[in-house]
Order: structure tokens, then sequence, then C-alpha cells
């Protein structure tokens, strides 16, 4: 099987490190570069100066350690997770010697992740976007070699179902939750839910929404931090609902987000999904079989209050939408895709349809 070098962030629970791990249940042998081994994340103020000014330094020392790790370990394919801070002449020196260079690229729009990305993007022989109008977006712009669709999907090491603790049903049980990085769009959806259902026990967790939130009525929902790892499937599995609202358009983007890795993640978590209704994600799940959906927050108020009073329908529902979801979209699966499309461009074995299917490692 294929030898891979990955570009991550490898912190538990995060989408490069499903995909790393992907590769390795399916026999690869995968050496990681942790890009926050460079770009630590950091919360004051003055911390975050301090890196902005050394920036530049530690982009050159990231990339001369790319360069360095590939030459010694000889990848069949370097695979990199966005590449913000990849730049375009490494990517050319990978090219140089013969190694494949792959992106897989989360985000709805090319534009707004800086100039190494957009500079960096054209040398990828292959960028795997999980929007399926990324790819004609980027292309009015940039002069890309190939594209492929590729949805994300569930981590099995991750979003599974867990035995609750009673401190999980204490700091995770709610009727409505909602997890996810704070954006306008979403704010917006939430206030008017609440000048609708002003009683509902609405539970927000992610980064963003106590700095950033305006809504006054908002603020008592605000549990003001992340959840990564294994406590956000618990907060999936504690939540009588759990809310699967997208983000509206980026700049440069032709559409906002019709599924994002929740989409995957409370499914297979086990959890009861209230989903924005769209195309995409009806191609994945029946409604009001394995899923249920909403257009307007009119809509959504009333899902919720019918959801709430009928509890044996809301877990027959999430029942399905986990046999649906496992293990159809693990990223092993997705990562699978990768394996076809470089064997079946640059040579190499290639995946049976069983393991397509199943996941099953060689």
């Amino acid at each position: 099987m294929f030898r891979i070098l990955c570009c991550i962030e490898n912190w538990f629970g995060s989408n490069s490190r499903a995909a790393s791990q992907a590769l390795r249940r399916l026999g690869c042998d995968v050496l990681e570069i942790d890009q926050q081994n460079f770009f630590p994340r950091f919360s004051l103020f003055t911390s975050r100066a301090a890196a902005r000014l050394f920036r530049p330094r530690l982009i050159r020392e990231f990339n001369e350690h790319i360069l360095s790790v590939a030459t010694n370990f000889r990848p069949d394919f370097v695979l990199i997770f966005k590449g913000a801070f990849v730049t375009a002449a490494t990517l050319r020196s990978l090219r140089g010697l013969g190694i494949p260079l792959y992106n897989f690229f989360p985000d709805t729009s090319a534009f707004t992740h800086g100039d190494l990305v957009l500079e960096g993007l054209p040398e990828y022989d292959c960028i795997f976007h999980t929007k399926f109008f990324w790819f004609a977006d980027a292309s009015k712009r940039l002069k890309l070699r190939a594209g492929c669709f590729l949805p994300h999907g569930y981590n099995p090491d991750v979003h599974r179902p867990l035995q609750l603790t009673g401190k999980d049903i204490e700091e995770f049980g709610c009727d409505v939750s909602f997890i996810a990085v704070h954006s306008e769009y979403k704010e917006k959806i939430l206030d008017r839910l609440l000048a609708l259902r002003p009683d509902v026990n609405l539970c927000l967790w992610g980064n963003g929404w106590t700095e950033r939130n305006r809504s006054a009525s908002l603020n008592r929902c605000v549990k003001g931090y992340g959840l990564l790892g294994e406590r956000f499937s618990r907060a999936i599995q504690a939540a009588r609902i759990n809310l699967a609202i997208m983000n509206g358009p980026r700049p440069g983007a032709s559409s906002g987000d019709l599924t994002t890795s929740r989409t995957y993640a409370i499914p297979a978590s086990g959890g009861f999904m209230l989903h924005q209704r769209n195309s995409e994600v009806l191609e994945l799940y029946r409604e009001n079989e394995e899923i249920a959906c909403f257009d307007s927050v009119e809509e959504l108020a009333e899902k919720i209050d019918f959801y709430l009073a009928h509890p044996a329908e809301r877990e027959r529902i999430a029942r399905a939408g986990r046999l649906r979801c496992v293990p159809a979209y693990s990223y092993d699966n997705r990562m699978a895709e990768i394996l076809r499309w470089h064997g079946e461009h640059f040579g190499g074995e290639t995946l049976t349809t069983h393991e397509l299917v199943t996941g099953a490692p060689r």
C-alpha cells in the first residue's frame, strides 16, 4: 500500500487527524507533520501579536521541514489539508522530487485564506474539495490542475455512541444543542428562534460565541467554549435535538455550506439531527425517516415542538440515521476515494468495491 506524508492539525477530533488515521486503517504507511507544532493557537492577544511578528520566520522553517521530511521519507504522495502555510515554492520543489501533491480543502471559498493558499492551489495535482460548487468557483480565478468532490465524513474513533455519565448529563443535557463556531448568519437564525420560542432550553457550544455574539437573548445559551474529541460526541448524545445550521456564502463562493462535518458526526454519534433542508443532504438521508429538516425559522420552531413532544419518534429517526451513516459515510471511505484516484492516475494498488463501501481495512 502507499507511503503518505500528511500535513495536518493533529488535535483529537480534527478532520485532518480523522483522515490520517483512516489512511492507516486502510493499510498505508502515514507520516504526519503537525502544523500546530509551528503555528499554535493562542488565546491571549499578546501571544497572538507575538506569533504574527514571527510568522514569516515560522513559515520558512515549516516549509523547510516539509521538504526535509519528504526527502527522507520518500512518500508516494503528499496530502496537505488546506495548506494555509505551505508555499508554492515548496510545492514546486516537491514536484521536482517526483512526488504527486494533493490538497483536501474543507471550506466554501478558496479566496478567504490568504495569498499562500491562492498561490499554492494551482500546484496540486488534485484538490479534493468538500463543496460540489467549489471547483467551478475557484477555477474562475485560478488555473487548477484537477478537482474531485469529496464530502466530509465521520470519524469512527470519535463519533460513536458512548456510555454517558451523570456529569455528562448535567453538563450537556438540554432540549436543543448547537455545536459550531459562531457566525453572524447562525446567530441571526438562533436569535429569531428564541423570539418564537423564548423558553426553549437551547445550549450553544463553540468558539466565538462569547466574544462575538450580539444577541442579548442568546447570552443565557452560550456555554463559552468549544467541544473537542469525545466531549463533542457526548454532548450530541445528551441533547434531545441537535441542530445542523449551515454557514451562509463567503466571498468568492456561489453558495453557502450544504453539508458540513456535523452532517455526519451527529448521526454517527447516535444523535437526532435537525438539518437545514437542501438537495445535498436529501441525497444522503431520507427526510422524516433518518433525519428531520427545516427551511424557515418558523418551521424550525415547529419541528422542535413536535420532536420534543414525541421522544419515541425522535429515537427511531436517530437509530435509522446512524444506520444510514455508519459505515458508508466514514472518513475511511472518503480516504479510500483518494487512494483510488491516485491509483488510477499515478499507478499502484487500487481498492475493491467492497472496501469502498464498507471501509474494511486492507
